[in-house]
């Protein structure tokens, strides 16, 4: 009898960490920011999504219903949206063909799994067939509310060419308007300070997934370039007058686990410094 109890309290353990875990890496959340500047007079609005990682448990009508309400001005995919082991973009297709339904313009930047991807010039071929706009050690000055914005993309440098990076930035930024709201878009947040110059508004990363597994009070136990208890693992950051912002990611890699912490996209609204 002892036995059977011990049988069944285990087997309800696992039932317990099999459904909570599901949760946490299917039924994405929806992180609201707010970032005020002195540059802006009027609001305007992004939506983030990172680290997809060709996540098909993720119900993308839901989620493109909730991207509708929040009606953001333009969206950033910033980088891991496939999967390095992808064979084949099925998944990732079907969620750029919902989010095109929103009828926005939406960005994307490079991230490490792309990066070694023998998919990735087939993703960006039809990135471009779809209308998204590839930044890609690129920039671009938009107008959104009366608010001229430059957007600047880096693509993802391994270890190897992390050395060039800052050359490449200043290349891309040499002829922007700094007075602007300055947007940088770059995977890893990893050394970003390395590159900053002083000029950039917002810098929004993923990269992490927020440790994956996180520990309440504590944070993240590990993250990818960061080492154990990581400092730049999810949310919003200041180096210096530059906000850094991490999102957590709708997928997961390594393996499909994740623990407080829901797979999520995010929500940013930029408002006037009041």
């Amino acid at each position: 009898m002892k036995l059977l109890k011990i049988i069944l309290i285990i087997i309800a353990v696992g039932v317990f960490i099999f459904v909570y875990n599901y949760d946490q890496i299917s039924k994405f959340r929806v992180k609201n920011i707010r970032i005020d500047s002195k540059k802006v007079r009027n609001n305007f609005k992004i939506t983030q999504i990172s680290d997809f990682h060709s996540n098909n448990l993720i119900n993308l009508e839901n989620m493109v219903d909730r991207v509708k309400k929040f009606d953001p001005n333009f969206i950033v995919l910033t980088g891991d949206i496939i999967d390095s082991n992808d064979m084949k973009l099925d998944t990732v297709i079907k969620l750029f063909e919902a989010l095109l339904k929103l009828n926005k313009e939406i960005y994307f930047v490079q991230g490490n799994h792309e990066n070694r991807s023998e998919l990735y010039k087939d993703l960006k071929d039809e990135m471009e067939k779809l209308g998204i706009i590839i930044l890609e050690d690129s920039s671009t000055t938009i107008i959104v509310n009366n608010e001229k914005i430059n957007l600047t993309g880096l693509k993802f440098y391994p270890k190897s060419r992390e050395y060039k990076e800052i050359t490449y930035y200043q290349e891309t930024i040499k002829d922007l308007n700094l007075d602007y709201y300055n947007i940088l878009l770059r995977h890893s947040p990893n050394n970003v300070e390395d590159i900053l110059n002083g000029n950039e508004d917002l810098v929004i990363s993923g990269h992490t997934h927020g440790g994956q597994v996180r520990i309440p009070l504590i944070g993240a136990i590990v993250a990818p370039g960061q080492g154990l208890f990581p400092k730049l693992d999810k949310g919003i950051f200041r180096i210096n007058d530059t906000n850094l912002y991490i999102d957590s990611g709708l997928g997961n890699s390594a393996a499909p686990i994740r623990a407080f912490n829901p797979v999520q996209i995010s929500n940013i609204i930029i408002e006037p410094k009041k």
